[in-house]
């Protein structure tokens, strides 16, 4: 039984107590768990009395259950996992606004999503869950990683709240963190020249490639070989001999008509697509290699001799590593592989070239091209790189 209420306090509500902590009085609420909240200092008394019959009215009413049996959109998280894919994946992935890696992203943080709040009903999410998420996942990343994260709780909550399964986007305010300044310090030619001399055929097609072409890993890894178009003579274009056209869409900024660029295949770009069939490897791809003997197809490739993205960057930094090259700089300050772009740009700027359409900057023009379908490329100035 519990105990009598001080005539003071007997218009209390269930569960609101007031008690002496550390020489102040505080209004204090037990929950139904026993656990106790203690209100701030300063909490008014009505304050303290609104929030205690909130309280009772969500967790200690069993009508509230009731009520919330009836709202059909209410249900917990778990059941609106996979309908929020299969949304995102037509919505989104099916009209080119995120690519197929970005979208097993989004799945696989849906699938953590679904194991630390699944059973939480959706109208019962609040900021607490959003930080819980945040705190799991995310603690020690980067802030390149934490201010993802809660861009993809934003994106759930807005999903969440056009089905009605909630009332508010409490993700929407949660403060990114400041982007950290860029500390990797810039790829030399003599320590370029220096990985290229013992790279593996097809990383050195790759490195090669990226400096040619000014792109990074993303495109090098898939350009094919019917993305190239042959001349049936080679033609003079800014005083070199061109044998034809390289056609490059420039991922991360897909949208903008400067992302599609037509890049002049002079002496040094054809040689390196020759040598990159030398290895008399049946391939789509430029840049391919057999890493399996069964020829099995990693997921997420189209074909058993692509190359991910990520294997040439990893593989980049190791033989960086085992040359000793920068071993005197931490390995987050060390060039990567993406580098060689910022390489590329610095040697066609000092040839007095403009490398900004060859590079696909997405301000390289403003008028958009996009016109009943119809794609333009940009047309590059022949150019190319004696190193």
């Amino acid at each position: 039984m519990s105990r009598k209420r001080k005539d003071g306090n007997k218009h209390f509500p269930t569960g609101l107590i007031k008690k002496k902590v550390r020489g102040k009085w505080r209004f204090m609420i037990r929950k139904i768990d026993k656990k106790e909240f203690l209100c701030p200092i300063g909490t008014l008394e009505t304050e303290a009395i609104d929030v205690a019959i909130a309280y009772n009215t969500k967790y200690r009413n069993p009508l509230i259950n009731v009520l919330i049996s009836h709202d059909p959109n209410n249900k917990p998280l778990s059941e609106w996992i996979n309908h929020l894919k299969s949304t995102v994946e037509s919505e989104e992935l099916a009209v080119d606004k995120i690519s197929k890696r970005v979208f097993g992203t989004f799945c696989l943080d849906m699938d953590r999503l679904n194991e630390l709040h699944g059973k939480v009903r959706t109208k019962d999410l609040t900021l607490e869950h959003v930080n819980q998420y945040l705190n799991t996942y995310v603690a020690g990343k980067s802030n390149n990683v934490y201010n993802a994260k809660i861009s993809f709780l934003r994106k759930v909550f807005d999903y969440l709240l056009d089905e009605g399964a909630t009332s508010f986007n409490y993700a929407a305010n949660k403060k990114k963190k400041n982007k950290p300044k860029k500390e990797r310090n810039r790829l030399d030619i003599d320590n370029y020249n220096a990985i290229l001399a013992s790279a593996p055929h097809y990383l050195r097609i790759a490195i090669s490639l990226s400096l040619q072409t000014t792109h990074s890993v993303n495109e090098i890894s898939s350009a094919k070989y019917s993305d190239c178009t042959w001349f049936k003579e080679p033609l003079i274009q800014d005083g070199f001999l061109v044998f034809g056209t390289l056609r490059i869409h420039r991922q991360k900024v897909k949208k903008k008509e400067a992302s599609r660029v037509e890049i002049p295949i002079t002496q040094q770009l054809k040689n390196i697509i020759e040598d990159s069939r030398r290895d008399k490897v049946l391939s789509p791809f430029i840049v391919h290699r057999i890493k399996d003997a069964r020829g099995k197809q990693a997921q997420g490739l189209t074909h058993p001799t692509q190359c991910r993205p990520n294997d040439i960057s990893e593989a980049f930094s190791n033989l960086r590593d085992e040359l000793g090259l920068y071993e005197e700089l931490q390995k987050k300050n060390r060039p990567t592989f993406h580098e060689i772009r910022s390489l590329s740009i610095f040697l066609y700027s000092e040839q007095g070239l403009d490398p900004q359409e060859r590079a696909a900057h997405s301000d390289a023009k403003t008028t958009n091209k996009y016109k009943e379908g119809h794609i333009e490329w940009v047309q590059i100035q022949a150019a190319e790189l004696k190193v």
